[in-house]
């Protein structure tokens, strides 16, 4: 990780940040990184939140990311599910709507399954990569 990137770490009483983009297996529905730690302290429910989608919400959500935002769950204003192997595969496309976004900053899962140094040179705002203290990916 180039020195110039900053790191936020986190625990589960940091929920004040917005907007987080976190990584999730959308063609598996299994939770990866730090969605898996939000669903295990959360009692599943993000996993049922998933489960619910029908076919063809799922699909638009394999392509355009879901916002979720329900009581109990991390972070006070919601976060955003985002399949990184989308993101990663139409970088361009993830970078634009970030720029519609009209942001100052993002979070964005910093993933040890990803070059996340690919994606972050070309964010058009203040990125913080955000992990949680027990979870360093250095």
């Amino acid at each position: 990780m180039s020195p110039e990137i900053a790191i936020t770490r986190i625990n589960f009483n940091s929920l004040d940040r917005f907007p987080v983009f976190l990584d999730y297996d959308m063609d598996r529905m299994k939770c990866r990184g730090m969605s898996a730690k939000v669903d295990l302290f959360s009692y599943g429910t993000l996993t049922e939140e998933i489960e619910k989608l029908s076919e063809q919400e799922l699909k638009y959500a394999k392509q355009e990311g879901v916002f979720i935002r329900k009581k109990g769950l991390l972070f006070d204003s919601g976060f955003f599910l985002f399949d990184f192997n989308y993101i990663f595969s139409d970088k361009d496309s993830f970078i634009n709507k970030i720029r519609n976004m009209n942001l100052e900053v993002v979070y964005l899962e910093n993933s040890h399954r990803f070059q996340m140094e690919d994606i972050v040179s070309d964010i058009p705002c203040r990125l913080h990569l955000l992990e949680f203290d027990d979870a360093s990916h250095g």
